[in-house]
Protein backbone atom coordinates (compact mmCIF):
# COMPACT_ATOMS: atom_id res chain seq x y z
CA UNK A 1 0.00 0.00 0.00
CA UNK A 2 1.39 3.41 -0.96
CA UNK A 3 1.25 6.19 1.61
CA UNK A 4 1.77 9.87 0.88
CA UNK A 5 3.08 11.56 4.00
CA UNK A 6 3.17 15.35 4.14
CA UNK A 7 5.48 17.30 6.42
CA UNK A 8 2.63 18.14 8.79
CA UNK A 9 1.37 14.59 8.63
CA UNK A 10 4.80 13.33 9.58
CA UNK A 11 4.90 15.67 12.58
CA UNK A 12 1.46 14.55 13.73
CA UNK A 13 2.42 10.93 13.35
CA UNK A 14 5.67 11.47 15.21
CA UNK A 15 3.75 13.08 18.04
CA UNK A 16 1.50 10.04 18.20
CA UNK A 17 4.48 7.76 18.66
CA UNK A 18 6.07 10.11 21.18
CA UNK A 19 8.96 11.20 18.98
CA UNK A 20 8.22 14.88 19.56
CA UNK A 21 7.36 14.60 23.24
CA UNK A 22 10.91 15.42 24.27
CA UNK A 23 10.68 18.99 23.04
CA UNK A 24 7.29 20.22 24.17
CA UNK A 25 3.83 20.71 22.80
CA UNK A 26 2.74 17.91 20.49
CA UNK A 27 1.40 18.49 17.03
CA UNK A 28 -1.89 17.12 18.32
CA UNK A 29 -2.16 20.12 20.64
CA UNK A 30 -2.33 22.53 17.75
CA UNK A 31 -5.79 23.91 17.03
CA UNK A 32 -7.69 22.29 14.20
CA UNK A 33 -7.81 24.17 10.92
CA UNK A 34 -10.62 26.75 10.91
CA UNK A 35 -13.56 25.94 8.67
CA UNK A 36 -14.79 28.72 6.46
CA UNK A 37 -18.04 30.08 7.80
CA UNK A 38 -19.01 33.69 7.64
CA UNK A 39 -21.42 36.48 8.16
CA UNK A 40 -21.91 37.83 4.65
CA UNK A 41 -18.46 36.52 3.75
CA UNK A 42 -16.80 38.87 6.23
CA UNK A 43 -15.41 36.70 9.01
CA UNK A 44 -13.99 33.21 8.72
CA UNK A 45 -14.72 31.09 11.77
CA UNK A 46 -14.72 27.51 12.91
CA UNK A 47 -17.99 25.68 12.77
CA UNK A 48 -17.26 22.81 15.17
CA UNK A 49 -16.51 22.53 18.86
CA UNK A 50 -12.87 22.22 19.81
CA UNK A 51 -11.58 18.69 20.11
CA UNK A 52 -8.87 19.47 22.64
CA UNK A 53 -10.75 22.16 24.49
CA UNK A 54 -8.59 25.23 23.87
CA UNK A 55 -10.83 28.27 24.12
CA UNK A 56 -9.77 29.79 20.80
CA UNK A 57 -10.41 26.69 18.71
CA UNK A 58 -13.95 27.85 18.03
CA UNK A 59 -14.00 31.37 16.66
CA UNK A 60 -16.38 33.84 18.25
CA UNK A 61 -19.61 34.78 16.53
CA UNK A 62 -19.07 37.50 13.93
CA UNK A 63 -19.65 41.02 15.16
CA UNK A 64 -22.84 42.20 13.52
CA UNK A 65 -22.73 45.10 11.10
CA UNK A 66 -25.31 46.87 13.23
CA UNK A 67 -22.93 46.87 16.19
CA UNK A 68 -20.24 48.76 14.27
CA UNK A 69 -20.46 52.46 15.10
CA UNK A 70 -17.83 53.70 12.64
CA UNK A 71 -15.57 52.65 9.78
CA UNK A 72 -12.06 54.04 9.35
CA UNK A 73 -10.11 53.43 6.16
CA UNK A 74 -6.38 53.67 5.52
CA UNK A 75 -3.83 51.94 3.32
CA UNK A 76 -2.43 49.88 6.18
CA UNK A 77 -3.90 48.93 9.53
CA UNK A 78 -1.38 47.79 12.13
CA UNK A 79 -2.66 45.95 15.20
CA UNK A 80 -0.24 46.59 18.04
CA UNK A 81 2.07 49.47 18.93
CA UNK A 82 5.12 47.60 20.17
CA UNK A 83 8.56 47.73 18.61
CA UNK A 84 7.57 45.90 15.43
CA UNK A 85 4.34 47.86 15.01
CA UNK A 86 5.83 51.33 15.43
CA UNK A 87 8.72 50.43 13.10
CA UNK A 88 6.23 49.36 10.43
CA UNK A 89 4.17 52.52 10.95
CA UNK A 90 7.23 54.75 10.80
CA UNK A 91 8.58 53.18 7.61
CA UNK A 92 5.20 52.92 5.86
CA UNK A 93 4.30 56.56 6.46
CA UNK A 94 7.77 57.59 5.33
CA UNK A 95 7.00 55.78 2.06
CA UNK A 96 3.76 57.71 1.67
CA UNK A 97 1.17 55.23 2.94
CA UNK A 98 -1.71 56.18 5.18
CA UNK A 99 -1.51 54.17 8.41
CA UNK A 100 -3.75 53.50 11.40
CA UNK A 101 -2.30 51.74 14.43
CA UNK A 102 -4.77 50.12 16.81
CA UNK A 103 -3.45 49.34 20.30
CA UNK A 104 -5.32 47.89 23.27
CA UNK A 105 -3.03 49.46 25.88
CA UNK A 106 -3.03 53.20 26.70
CA UNK A 107 0.38 53.82 25.08
CA UNK A 108 3.02 51.95 23.06
CA UNK A 109 4.67 49.06 24.87
CA UNK A 110 8.35 48.23 25.09
CA UNK A 111 10.68 46.16 27.23
CA UNK A 112 14.29 45.12 27.25
CA UNK A 113 17.26 47.16 26.15
CA UNK A 114 19.24 45.20 23.53
CA UNK A 115 18.81 45.55 19.77
CA UNK A 116 20.74 43.37 17.35
CA UNK A 117 21.88 44.06 13.82
CA UNK A 118 24.48 42.47 11.62
CA UNK A 119 27.37 44.88 11.07
CA UNK A 120 25.66 48.24 11.46
CA UNK A 121 27.42 51.44 10.50
CA UNK A 122 27.84 52.20 14.20
CA UNK A 123 29.72 48.91 14.62
CA UNK A 124 31.98 49.63 11.68
CA UNK A 125 32.74 53.12 12.98
CA UNK A 126 33.62 51.61 16.37
CA UNK A 127 36.04 49.19 14.73
CA UNK A 128 33.89 46.13 15.43
CA UNK A 129 33.75 43.48 12.72
CA UNK A 130 31.27 40.65 12.89
CA UNK A 131 31.78 37.03 11.93
CA UNK A 132 30.69 35.85 8.46
CA UNK A 133 26.96 35.70 7.90
CA UNK A 134 26.90 32.03 7.06
CA UNK A 135 28.53 31.16 10.39
CA UNK A 136 25.93 33.11 12.34
CA UNK A 137 23.03 31.63 10.39
CA UNK A 138 24.47 28.15 10.97
CA UNK A 139 24.57 28.86 14.70
CA UNK A 140 21.02 30.24 14.62
CA UNK A 141 19.77 27.05 13.00
CA UNK A 142 21.86 24.74 15.18
CA UNK A 143 20.87 26.38 18.45
CA UNK A 144 17.20 26.10 17.42
CA UNK A 145 17.47 22.41 16.55
CA UNK A 146 17.15 23.23 12.83
CA UNK A 147 13.46 23.86 13.39
CA UNK A 148 13.45 27.47 12.23
CA UNK A 149 12.93 28.90 8.77
CA UNK A 150 16.31 29.58 7.23
CA UNK A 151 14.88 32.19 4.88
CA UNK A 152 13.87 34.26 7.92
CA UNK A 153 17.36 33.98 9.36
CA UNK A 154 18.76 35.31 6.12
CA UNK A 155 16.18 38.09 6.05
CA UNK A 156 17.56 39.33 9.37
CA UNK A 157 21.18 38.92 8.31
CA UNK A 158 20.69 40.71 5.00
CA UNK A 159 18.48 43.59 6.13
CA UNK A 160 19.01 44.30 9.84
CA UNK A 161 22.01 46.59 9.37
CA UNK A 162 20.02 48.60 6.82
CA UNK A 163 17.23 49.01 9.35
CA UNK A 164 19.59 50.08 12.15
CA UNK A 165 21.33 52.57 9.87
CA UNK A 166 17.93 53.89 8.69
CA UNK A 167 16.91 54.55 12.28
CA UNK A 168 20.29 56.17 12.94
CA UNK A 169 19.87 58.52 9.97
CA UNK A 170 16.21 59.22 10.69
CA UNK A 171 16.73 60.09 14.33
CA UNK A 172 19.78 62.31 13.94
CA UNK A 173 20.79 63.49 17.42
CA UNK A 174 17.55 62.28 19.01
CA UNK A 175 18.85 58.73 19.44
CA UNK A 176 22.32 57.49 20.28
CA UNK A 177 22.90 54.02 18.80
CA UNK A 178 25.82 52.34 20.54
CA UNK A 179 27.25 48.89 19.77
CA UNK A 180 28.30 46.97 22.88
CA UNK A 181 30.92 44.34 23.64
CA UNK A 182 28.90 42.12 25.98
CA UNK A 183 28.67 38.59 24.59
CA UNK A 184 29.40 35.05 25.70
CA UNK A 185 32.57 33.57 24.17
CA UNK A 186 32.38 29.92 25.12
CA UNK A 187 33.85 27.11 23.04
CA UNK A 188 30.61 25.25 22.23
CA UNK A 189 27.74 27.67 22.59
CA UNK A 190 28.90 31.21 21.87
CA UNK A 191 27.44 34.57 21.00
CA UNK A 192 28.43 36.92 18.22
CA UNK A 193 28.74 40.69 18.50
CA UNK A 194 26.06 42.87 16.96
CA UNK A 195 24.19 43.98 20.06
CA UNK A 196 23.31 47.67 20.43
CA UNK A 197 21.84 49.89 23.08
CA UNK A 198 19.70 52.77 21.84
CA UNK A 199 19.44 55.78 24.11
CA UNK A 200 17.54 59.01 23.92
CA UNK A 201 16.18 61.61 26.30
CA UNK A 202 12.61 62.72 25.66
CA UNK A 203 11.12 65.06 28.31
CA UNK A 204 7.56 64.14 27.36
CA UNK A 205 8.19 60.39 27.75
CA UNK A 206 6.18 60.13 30.97
CA UNK A 207 5.51 56.40 30.62
CA UNK A 208 9.20 55.54 30.23
CA UNK A 209 8.74 53.94 26.83
CA UNK A 210 12.03 52.72 25.40
CA UNK A 211 13.82 55.38 23.36
CA UNK A 212 13.50 53.79 19.89
CA UNK A 213 9.82 52.96 20.35
CA UNK A 214 9.06 56.45 21.61
CA UNK A 215 10.97 58.10 18.79
CA UNK A 216 9.40 56.01 16.02
CA UNK A 217 5.91 56.48 17.49
CA UNK A 218 6.26 60.25 17.44
CA UNK A 219 8.00 60.20 14.07
CA UNK A 220 5.19 58.12 12.55
CA UNK A 221 2.60 60.53 13.96
CA UNK A 222 4.48 63.48 12.46
CA UNK A 223 4.36 61.67 9.11
CA UNK A 224 0.60 61.24 9.31
CA UNK A 225 0.04 57.95 11.14
CA UNK A 226 -2.98 57.73 13.42
CA UNK A 227 -2.57 55.86 16.71
CA UNK A 228 -5.71 54.67 18.47
CA UNK A 229 -5.13 53.51 22.06
CA UNK A 230 -7.29 51.68 24.62
CA UNK A 231 -8.92 49.89 21.69
CA UNK A 232 -8.47 46.09 21.70
CA UNK A 233 -8.83 44.35 18.35
CA UNK A 234 -11.23 41.42 18.44
CA UNK A 235 -11.79 40.05 14.95
CA UNK A 236 -10.35 40.17 11.47
CA UNK A 237 -12.66 40.67 8.52
CA UNK A 238 -12.16 38.37 5.56
CA UNK A 239 -13.91 38.92 2.24
CA UNK A 240 -13.42 35.94 -0.01
CA UNK A 241 -9.76 34.97 0.28
CA UNK A 242 -8.56 38.36 1.47
CA UNK A 243 -8.35 39.94 4.91
CA UNK A 244 -9.63 43.47 4.52
CA UNK A 245 -10.13 44.89 8.00
CA UNK A 246 -9.99 44.43 11.74
CA UNK A 247 -12.79 45.21 14.18
CA UNK A 248 -11.73 46.74 17.49
CA UNK A 249 -13.69 47.95 20.48
CA UNK A 250 -13.21 51.52 21.57
CA UNK A 251 -14.91 53.65 24.19
CA UNK A 252 -17.93 54.25 21.93
CA UNK A 253 -18.26 50.70 20.62
CA UNK A 254 -16.97 48.65 17.71
CA UNK A 255 -15.01 50.33 14.94
CA UNK A 256 -14.11 48.65 11.67
CA UNK A 257 -10.61 49.59 10.55
CA UNK A 258 -10.21 48.87 6.84
CA UNK A 259 -6.74 48.35 5.39
CA UNK A 260 -7.03 48.73 1.63
CA UNK A 261 -3.53 47.35 1.17
CA UNK A 262 -3.03 45.18 4.26
CA UNK A 263 -3.68 44.41 7.89
CA UNK A 264 -0.53 43.78 9.94
CA UNK A 265 -0.60 41.80 13.20
CA UNK A 266 1.99 43.14 15.63
CA UNK A 267 0.31 42.14 18.88
CA UNK A 268 3.27 40.57 20.65
CA UNK A 269 3.72 37.15 22.15
CA UNK A 270 1.56 34.72 24.13
CA UNK A 271 3.24 34.94 27.53
CA UNK A 272 0.32 36.82 29.08
CA UNK A 273 -2.11 33.96 28.38
CA UNK A 274 -1.60 30.89 30.62
CA UNK A 275 -3.77 28.74 28.35
CA UNK A 276 -1.69 29.53 25.28
CA UNK A 277 1.49 28.87 27.23
CA UNK A 278 0.10 25.45 28.09
CA UNK A 279 -0.96 24.76 24.49
CA UNK A 280 2.08 25.96 22.60
CA UNK A 281 4.96 26.25 25.04
CA UNK A 282 7.84 24.08 26.04
CA UNK A 283 6.58 22.05 28.97
CA UNK A 284 9.92 22.01 30.82
CA UNK A 285 9.55 23.60 34.21
CA UNK A 286 7.51 26.68 33.41
CA UNK A 287 5.69 26.58 36.73
CA UNK A 288 8.65 27.54 38.95
CA UNK A 289 9.54 30.43 36.69
CA UNK A 290 8.16 33.87 37.46
CA UNK A 291 6.39 35.38 34.48
CA UNK A 292 7.97 38.80 34.10
CA UNK A 293 6.19 39.93 30.94
CA UNK A 294 4.98 43.52 30.80
CA UNK A 295 2.76 45.44 30.48
CA UNK A 296 0.16 43.48 32.41
CA UNK A 297 -2.87 42.71 30.28
CA UNK A 298 -0.95 42.81 27.01
CA UNK A 299 0.72 39.95 25.14
CA UNK A 300 -2.24 37.60 25.37
CA UNK A 301 -1.94 36.11 21.90
CA UNK A 302 -4.65 38.28 20.38
CA UNK A 303 -3.08 38.39 16.94
CA UNK A 304 -2.34 34.69 16.92
CA UNK A 305 -5.96 33.86 17.76
CA UNK A 306 -7.44 36.27 15.23
CA UNK A 307 -5.07 34.97 12.59
CA UNK A 308 -6.10 31.37 13.23
CA UNK A 309 -9.78 32.30 12.98
CA UNK A 310 -9.25 33.43 9.39
CA UNK A 311 -7.28 30.38 8.35
CA UNK A 312 -3.75 31.06 9.57
CA UNK A 313 -1.83 28.52 11.60
CA UNK A 314 0.63 28.57 14.45
CA UNK A 315 4.22 27.49 13.96
CA UNK A 316 4.59 23.73 14.05
CA UNK A 317 7.20 23.52 16.80
CA UNK A 318 6.88 24.65 20.41
CA UNK A 319 6.98 28.40 20.92
CA UNK A 320 10.25 28.87 22.80
CA UNK A 321 10.57 30.39 26.21
CA UNK A 322 12.78 33.45 26.51
CA UNK A 323 14.16 32.92 30.01
CA UNK A 324 16.72 35.29 31.50
CA UNK A 325 18.41 35.34 34.90
CA UNK A 326 16.82 38.59 36.00
CA UNK A 327 15.25 37.41 39.24
CA UNK A 328 16.84 38.40 42.56
CA UNK A 329 20.39 39.71 42.05
CA UNK A 330 20.71 40.08 38.29
CA UNK A 331 24.33 38.94 38.34
CA UNK A 332 25.71 35.42 38.46
CA UNK A 333 29.18 35.61 36.89
CA UNK A 334 30.77 32.20 36.25
CA UNK A 335 31.79 31.15 39.74
CA UNK A 336 30.71 27.98 41.55
CA UNK A 337 26.93 27.63 41.47
CA UNK A 338 25.09 25.69 44.16
CA UNK A 339 21.39 24.87 44.29
CA UNK A 340 18.96 25.45 47.15
CA UNK A 341 20.44 22.48 48.98
CA UNK A 342 24.01 23.79 48.70
CA UNK A 343 25.14 21.34 46.00
CA UNK A 344 27.05 22.26 42.87
CA UNK A 345 24.94 21.16 39.91
CA UNK A 346 26.39 22.27 36.56
CA UNK A 347 29.24 23.51 34.43
CA UNK A 348 28.83 27.24 34.98
CA UNK A 349 30.59 28.01 31.69
CA UNK A 350 27.53 28.25 29.44
CA UNK A 351 24.84 30.58 28.14
CA UNK A 352 21.92 32.11 30.04
CA UNK A 353 19.11 29.89 28.75
CA UNK A 354 21.02 26.75 29.72
CA UNK A 355 21.68 28.15 33.18
CA UNK A 356 18.00 28.99 33.61
CA UNK A 357 16.86 25.52 32.62
CA UNK A 358 19.40 23.81 34.85
CA UNK A 359 18.15 25.84 37.82
CA UNK A 360 14.56 24.88 36.98
CA UNK A 361 15.57 21.21 37.07
CA UNK A 362 16.95 21.48 40.61
CA UNK A 363 15.12 20.84 43.90
CA UNK A 364 12.91 23.88 44.42
CA UNK A 365 13.67 25.03 40.88
CA UNK A 366 13.54 28.70 41.82
CA UNK A 367 17.06 30.02 42.32
CA UNK A 368 20.74 29.21 42.75
CA UNK A 369 23.71 30.81 44.48
CA UNK A 370 26.93 32.04 42.89
CA UNK A 371 29.74 31.70 45.46
CA UNK A 372 33.09 33.54 45.49
CA UNK A 373 35.61 35.29 47.71
CA UNK A 374 37.28 38.68 48.08
CA UNK A 375 39.24 38.25 44.82
CA UNK A 376 36.09 38.26 42.71
CA UNK A 377 36.90 41.37 40.67
CA UNK A 378 40.27 40.01 39.49
CA UNK A 379 38.67 36.63 38.75
CA UNK A 380 35.89 38.22 36.69
CA UNK A 381 38.31 40.44 34.75
CA UNK A 382 40.37 37.36 33.88
CA UNK A 383 37.26 35.45 32.76
CA UNK A 384 35.59 38.04 30.54
CA UNK A 385 37.72 37.51 27.40
CA UNK A 386 37.13 33.76 27.72
CA UNK A 387 33.42 33.70 28.49
CA UNK A 388 31.29 36.60 29.75
CA UNK A 389 27.88 37.43 28.36
CA UNK A 390 24.71 38.63 30.03
CA UNK A 391 24.67 38.44 33.86
CA UNK A 392 28.40 37.63 33.84
CA UNK A 393 29.70 40.72 32.10
CA UNK A 394 28.14 44.19 32.36
CA UNK A 395 24.81 44.12 30.54
CA UNK A 396 25.79 46.97 28.23
CA UNK A 397 29.55 47.32 28.18
CA UNK A 398 30.52 49.97 25.63
CA UNK A 399 34.30 49.72 26.13
CA UNK A 400 36.63 46.80 25.26
CA UNK A 401 37.90 46.43 28.84
CA UNK A 402 35.76 45.27 31.78
CA UNK A 403 35.98 47.26 35.01
CA UNK A 404 34.33 46.35 38.33
CA UNK A 405 32.45 49.58 39.10
CA UNK A 406 29.08 48.54 37.67
CA UNK A 407 29.21 45.05 39.18
CA UNK A 408 30.19 46.46 42.56
CA UNK A 409 27.07 48.62 42.59
CA UNK A 410 24.91 45.63 41.66
CA UNK A 411 26.41 43.52 44.46
CA UNK A 412 25.98 46.30 47.00
CA UNK A 413 22.38 46.76 45.96
CA UNK A 414 21.76 43.00 46.17
CA UNK A 415 23.20 42.88 49.68
CA UNK A 416 20.88 45.70 50.77
CA UNK A 417 17.88 43.99 49.15
CA UNK A 418 18.62 40.59 50.68
CA UNK A 419 19.48 39.02 47.32
CA UNK A 420 23.11 38.44 48.30
CA UNK A 421 24.90 37.53 51.51
CA UNK A 422 28.44 37.97 52.75
CA UNK A 423 30.33 36.50 55.70
CA UNK A 424 33.83 36.10 57.10
CA UNK A 425 33.57 32.31 57.33
CA UNK A 426 32.10 29.70 55.02
CA UNK A 427 30.04 28.33 57.91
CA UNK A 428 28.43 31.73 58.44
CA UNK A 429 27.89 32.04 54.69
CA UNK A 430 26.07 28.70 54.59
CA UNK A 431 23.83 29.81 57.45
CA UNK A 432 23.02 33.10 55.69
CA UNK A 433 22.23 31.23 52.47
CA UNK A 434 20.00 28.76 54.31
CA UNK A 435 21.73 25.71 52.83
CA UNK A 436 22.97 22.52 54.48
CA UNK A 437 26.31 23.45 56.04
CA UNK A 438 28.00 20.06 55.64
CA UNK A 439 26.90 19.71 52.03
CA UNK A 440 27.99 23.24 51.16
CA UNK A 441 31.39 22.99 52.87
CA UNK A 442 32.11 19.73 51.07
CA UNK A 443 31.27 21.35 47.72
CA UNK A 444 33.56 24.31 48.39
CA UNK A 445 36.36 22.00 49.50
CA UNK A 446 35.96 19.94 46.33
CA UNK A 447 35.83 23.04 44.11
CA UNK A 448 39.03 24.38 45.67
CA UNK A 449 40.68 21.01 45.07
CA UNK A 450 39.64 21.10 41.42
CA UNK A 451 41.10 24.58 41.11
CA UNK A 452 44.36 23.47 42.70
CA UNK A 453 44.57 20.45 40.39
CA UNK A 454 43.78 22.57 37.34
CA UNK A 455 41.04 20.23 36.16
CA UNK A 456 37.31 20.10 36.80
CA UNK A 457 36.62 16.37 36.92
CA UNK A 458 33.11 17.01 38.25
CA UNK A 459 31.49 19.05 35.46
CA UNK A 460 34.49 19.77 33.21
CA UNK A 461 34.45 23.52 33.31
CA UNK A 462 37.43 24.99 31.50
CA UNK A 463 40.37 25.02 33.90
CA UNK A 464 41.17 28.66 33.22
CA UNK A 465 37.72 29.62 34.58
CA UNK A 466 38.16 27.87 37.93
CA UNK A 467 38.90 30.14 40.90
CA UNK A 468 39.61 29.55 44.57
CA UNK A 469 37.09 30.28 47.35
CA UNK A 470 39.51 30.76 50.26
CA UNK A 471 39.95 34.40 51.27
CA UNK A 472 37.28 36.24 53.26
CA UNK A 473 35.00 37.99 52.95
CA UNK A 474 32.96 35.37 51.14
CA UNK A 475 29.93 36.18 48.99
CA UNK A 476 26.91 34.38 47.57
CA UNK A 477 24.64 35.99 45.00
CA UNK A 478 21.09 34.69 44.71
CA UNK A 479 19.90 34.53 41.10
CA UNK A 480 17.05 32.87 39.28
CA UNK A 481 15.15 32.59 36.00
CA UNK A 482 12.17 34.62 34.85
CA UNK A 483 10.07 34.21 31.73
CA UNK A 484 10.33 37.37 29.64
CA UNK A 485 8.45 36.36 26.53
CA UNK A 486 7.50 33.49 24.25
CA UNK A 487 8.57 34.74 20.81
CA UNK A 488 6.58 32.78 18.27
CA UNK A 489 3.28 32.78 16.51
CA UNK A 490 1.67 32.53 13.12
CA UNK A 491 3.58 30.89 10.32
CA UNK A 492 4.82 33.43 7.78
CA UNK A 493 6.85 33.45 4.58
CA UNK A 494 9.89 35.58 3.82
CA UNK A 495 7.56 38.44 2.79
CA UNK A 496 6.02 38.33 6.30
CA UNK A 497 2.65 37.18 4.95
CA UNK A 498 0.61 34.87 7.18
CA UNK A 499 0.35 31.34 5.80
CA UNK A 500 -2.75 29.18 5.76
CA UNK A 501 -3.02 25.45 6.23
CA UNK A 502 -2.09 24.96 2.58
CA UNK A 503 1.15 26.95 3.08
CA UNK A 504 -0.21 29.63 0.77
CA UNK A 505 -0.24 33.26 1.97
CA UNK A 506 -3.52 34.75 3.15
CA UNK A 507 -4.02 37.84 1.02
CA UNK A 508 -3.85 41.11 2.87
CA UNK A 509 -2.58 39.65 6.18
CA UNK A 510 0.92 40.07 7.61
CA UNK A 511 2.44 39.19 10.99
CA UNK A 512 5.58 40.72 12.47
CA UNK A 513 7.54 40.63 15.70
CA UNK A 514 6.48 38.11 18.30
CA UNK A 515 3.09 37.61 16.65
CA UNK A 516 4.94 35.84 13.85
CA UNK A 517 6.46 32.37 13.92
CA UNK A 518 9.34 30.54 12.32
CA UNK A 519 12.24 32.52 13.82
CA UNK A 520 12.93 30.27 16.79
CA UNK A 521 12.12 26.88 18.25
CA UNK A 522 12.96 24.98 21.42
CA UNK A 523 15.02 27.73 23.08
CA UNK A 524 15.40 31.42 22.40
CA UNK A 525 18.93 31.49 20.96
CA UNK A 526 21.04 34.50 21.85
CA UNK A 527 23.43 33.99 18.95
CA UNK A 528 23.45 37.79 19.03
CA UNK A 529 21.99 39.36 22.16
CA UNK A 530 18.91 41.37 21.29
CA UNK A 531 18.10 39.47 18.10
CA UNK A 532 14.39 39.34 18.99
CA UNK A 533 14.23 43.12 19.10
CA UNK A 534 16.45 43.40 16.06
CA UNK A 535 14.29 41.06 14.00
CA UNK A 536 11.11 42.80 15.24
CA UNK A 537 12.42 46.06 13.82
CA UNK A 538 13.54 44.33 10.63
CA UNK A 539 10.21 42.56 10.16
CA UNK A 540 8.28 45.81 10.65
CA UNK A 541 10.51 47.71 8.22
CA UNK A 542 10.45 45.00 5.55
CA UNK A 543 6.72 44.36 5.87
CA UNK A 544 6.03 48.07 5.34
CA UNK A 545 8.14 48.09 2.17
CA UNK A 546 6.56 44.89 0.85
CA UNK A 547 3.06 46.28 1.35
CA UNK A 548 3.70 49.77 -0.02
CA UNK A 549 5.83 48.71 -2.96
CA UNK A 550 3.77 45.63 -3.77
Amino acid sequence: METNLTRRGFLTGAATTGALAAFGALAGCAPAAPQAASNGGDLAQTGEAATTGWSWETAPAPIADGDIVATVESDIVIVGAGLAGVTAACRATELGASVTVVEKMPFPSSRGGHYAAYQSRAMTEAGMTNDPKDEIVADWMRFSGNRTKEELAWLFMDRSSEVMDWLDDLSGDALNIIPIYTHYAGPQYYEHIGTHVIRGDFPDNENKISAPVYFMWKQAESQGASFVFDTPAEQLVKEGDRVTAVIAKGADGYVKYVGTKAVVLATGDISGDPEMIEAYGDKLGLKPVVNAYTPEGANTGDGQKMGMWVGGRMQEYPVPTMIHLIRYCGLSFGFMYVNQEGRRFMNEDTWIQAKSIRIMEQPGGEFAWSVFDKNWADDVARSIPLAGGQFWDDMSRTTPEWTPESATKVIEGALEAGNAVTADTLEELAAAMGVDEAVFLAEVENYNALHAAGEDTQFHKRAELLSAIKEPPFYALKFGPSLLAMPGGLEINEKLQVLGEDDEPIEGLYAIGNASGGRYALDYPVFINGNSHGSAMTWGYVAAENIVNG
